[in-house]
């Protein structure tokens, strides 16, 4: 199912090259800790050690830049900050709104907006001012990444994902962003559009083993078993309890004949997936095709079994 809740991570402050998004950051930061406030009793002693909404808000950037946007000198921008930390998302979004009234080419003022109406769940109103956004500033990359969440909580799934295919675009170097575009192309059935922005992000983050798992199923999917193999193989060295990328690797071995490298890549995942129906039933083509027959047909017993848990309705109610 296409999900872009890995996205609602704010950007790294190493990663804003904009002294406006910097501010903005700060700002962001100080709502997602005052939403988990209630939460979590710990967030009240982080809230207590933060300076004063005034000292994170004017020191943030420099003169120039809040020449350039105008809504950073505003009274209203360190009421929102208060706001914020008083976890009164409503009258923030208000305030936020007439900021971006007030101010409506402000970059800044539009991105405050759109996250308080989204974390109200105003969501056609959120898609509706970050797309405002990318319009004024088409080159910052958090304001497509939200655009892409409200529109994905409006189902509106296609306009979703070329938002977040555009905050890629714009961010070559954020592997996390490739890797999680490239997961939502395969669950999208996308496998072809999955390939080169996982091969992406498998450069940027070569120790993440679903990466490397997922783009060695995208190649094995579209016929390339040589290239999977090794992405496969790479992605089970670096977490041998993933049970995904064994089978997987199971039926790459299977197609290229080698039946004791895919008994054993499939009795792995039979091991940590007992439940699969696929991997027994590859495990059992695998004993078949090593000579083992009794294996195999125990195997296919068991993937019977299980296919046939499948097939059959739920007795319970949704």
């Amino acid at each position: 199912m296409f999900s872009l809740d890995s996205l609602a991570r704010l950007p790294r402050l190493c990663d804003v090259t904009s002294p406006t998004r910097l501010l903005v950051s700060s700002l962001l930061v100080f709502l997602v800790i005052s939403s988990l406030a209630a939460e979590d009793a710990s967030i009240d002693r982080l809230l207590g050690k933060l300076p004063p909404p005034e000292k994170i808000v004017k020191p943030s950037a420099p003169r120039s830049a809040q020449q350039k946007d105008p809504a950073l000198q505003d009274p209203l921008f360190v009421q929102i900050f208060a706001l914020a930390g008083l976890g009164n998302f409503s009258e923030g979004r208000l305030y936020s709104r007439k900021l971006a009234d007030k101010y409506p080419r402000s970059e800044a003022a539009l991105i405050l907006w759109g996250e308080f109406a989204y974390r109200l769940r105003f969501y056609d109103e959120a898609a509706g001012v970050f797309r405002r956004a990318t319009v004024l500033a088409p080159h910052n990359a958090y304001a497509w990444l939200e655009l892409a969440k409200a529109d994905n909580a409006l189902g509106q799934i296609g306009t979703a994902l070329n938002a977040m295919a555009k905050a890629a675009e714009i961010s070559p170097t954020d592997g996390e962003l490739a890797a999680v575009l490239g997961f939502n192309y395969i669950n999208l059935n996308k496998i072809p559009q999955a390939i080169p922005t996982l091969q992406r992000a498998a450069k940027l983050l070569p120790q993440d083993y679903l990466v490397q798992s997922q783009l060695g199923y995208c190649f094995l999917i579209t016929g390339r078993t040589n290239t999977a193999i090794g992405y496969l193989q790479k992605g089970a060295s670096l977490n041998t309890k993933y049970g995904p990328v064994w089978e997987h690797l199971g039926v790459a071995y299977q197609k290229q004949r080698r039946n004791r490298d895919a008994v054993v890549a499939l009795e792995n995942a039979t091991r940590l997936l007992p439940s699969s129906y696929l991997a027994w039933k590859h495990l059992g083509e695998a004993y078949q095709s090593s000579g083992r027959i009794a294996d195999a047909q125990r195997a296919a017993t068991r993937a019977q079994r299980l296919g046939g848990a499948i097939s059959k309705p739920s007795k319970k109610k949704a």
